[in-house]
């Protein structure tokens, strides 16, 4: 039997590989959401493809964490400041998920064309979405490496400009920026980067439980 050291080199190993999982999550999240942007500004579908492809990365690494973490649970009956990291990474993982799908969904639209059809205004729009949301994921990704919950001001801020952004681009699809097809399909997209927006700051609020705040 496994003297307690033993065991507790083993749950360390354990916590380790999980906060390399969750860490790579963020950074594979990063990369399909700078590319989704780029990919429908582009109309690139090779690229889209990749897209897609990464995010069935994510969701494996969603499921390995959840068996990991039922699996230290069961066997280590982590407590204090260890059960509450855990936790939160099962709160967060999902969201990282669900936001790497809103990443796909909108690569997804270059494959079907929706680049094409947009004006030049449209596409400086887009990429002005693309890159507050890429700001806020890196904002995000940071906290996690620190594990510290400070960054929320700057994403509520920054969570603000997103919103204001997709405000402003209902209202030009609502002018007839786009005939009633694409515009449905744009407004859709304007949809996914305000809830990618969102999930980034609910990731860090989370962060205040885990680190005890």
């Amino acid at each position: 039997m496994p003297t307690a050291p033993v065991l507790r080199r083993r749950f360390h190993r354990d916590l380790e590989a999980v906060d390399a999982q969750i860490r790579r999550m963020y950074e594979l999240l990063q990369a399909s959401l700078a590319e989704a942007t780029v990919v429908l500004t582009s109309a690139d579908a090779a690229g889209a493809r990749e897209v897609v492809r990464r995010d069935g990365a994510i969701d494996e690494l969603d499921h390995e964490l959840e068996d990991s973490i039922v699996r230290i649970l069961h066997l280590q009956s982590p407590v204090a400041g260890d059960l509450r990291y855990l936790v939160t990474v099962l709160r967060v993982a999902p969201e990282l998920e669900r936001s790497a799908d809103l990443a796909e969904h909108i690569a997804a639209r270059a494959a079907q064309g929706l680049g094409a059809s947009l004006t030049p205004e449209l596409v400086s729009h887009v990429r002005r979405m693309g890159d507050v949301a890429e700001r806020m994921w890196a904002v995000a990704a940071e906290a996690w490496s620190q594990q510290t919950s400070a960054a929320v001001a700057t994403l509520e801020h920054l969570d603000d400009e997103m919103d204001a952004l997709h405000e402003e681009l209902q209202g030009q699809l609502q002018r007839g920026a786009l005939p009633l097809v694409p515009a449905v399909e744009m407004a859709l997209v304007g949809r996914f980067y305000e809830r990618l927006g969102d999930h980034a700051l609910h990731v860090t609020e989370r962060l205040g439980y885990a680190v005890g705040a």
